[in-house]
């Protein structure tokens, strides 16, 4: 098993967000792995399937994991008050759930799967929440998203013209490291590495430009 290292920026990754929940790791962590599919799928999905591994597998339903994910699969932010009940909006929306438990052996504890699915497309995504709120996001559609660790952090991008906007993403990042590319709701996702720091305004820059549609660090 290769040995990775999960990236904090700073002590407010420790301490958290403010949030609806019994831990930010198994809460805040899991509605913003739910708003990052969100984000990427586009709408709400007709079927979520949601299996969970590690410590997740065992406590999701006590931590509020489950409705947590839900919560950010349907847009809600850490701190709305509607995520206890996420589940029965969901399912008022005609949303069907499945969750599901692993037993397989994971690089940390707290690890989930995403399978969002309807007629046109299907978006499937493995997250971890490694404390205080924070996340990384692993795969999509059973693509790496991680490449060099040395490298120091990572971006989801998505964009609707690449040929234009990923030039000026360059030019916007130190030394940075494309990694995989392929194409999801009409769009290129685009996985990238870079030693800049990912702060909030580094991801404003690269949103205003032209043809990027989204903006996700893959930690934080």
């Amino acid at each position: 098993m290769s040995e990775r290292k999960f990236k904090y920026k700073s002590a407010f990754d420790i301490i958290g967000p403010i949030m609806v929940g019994p831990s930010s790791s198994h809460t805040a962590g899991a509605v913003r792995i739910g708003n990052m599919a969100r984000e990427l799928y586009k709408h709400t999905p007709e079927k979520l399937v949601v299996t969970f591994f590690g410590s997740f597998a065992e406590t999701y339903k006590g931590h509020g994991t489950a409705v947590a994910i839900v919560a950010g699969v349907l847009g809600f932010e850490t701190h709305d008050e509607r995520i206890p009940n996420a589940i029965e909006i969901a399912e008022e929306q005609g949303v069907k759930i499945e969750f599901l438990v692993s037993t397989k052996e994971t690089e940390h504890a707290n690890t989930v799967n995403l399978e969002l699915i309807d007629e046109q497309e299907k978006l499937n995504l493995t997250a971890i929440s490694i404390g205080g709120g924070s996340i990384q996001l692993t795969e999509i559609n059973h693509h790496s998203t991680i490449l060099n660790q040395e490298q120091g952090n990572g971006l989801v991008l998505t964009a609707n013209q690449p040929k234009t906007a990923i030039p000026c993403v360059e030019n916007a990042l130190e030394s940075p490291e494309f990694v995989k590319v392929q194409q999801l709701n009409q769009e290129t996702v685009f996985f990238v590495e870079t030693v800049s720091d990912i702060s909030q305004k580094l991801v404003a820059k690269i949103k205003e430009i032209p043809g990027i549609t989204a903006v996700m660090p893959t930690t934080g």
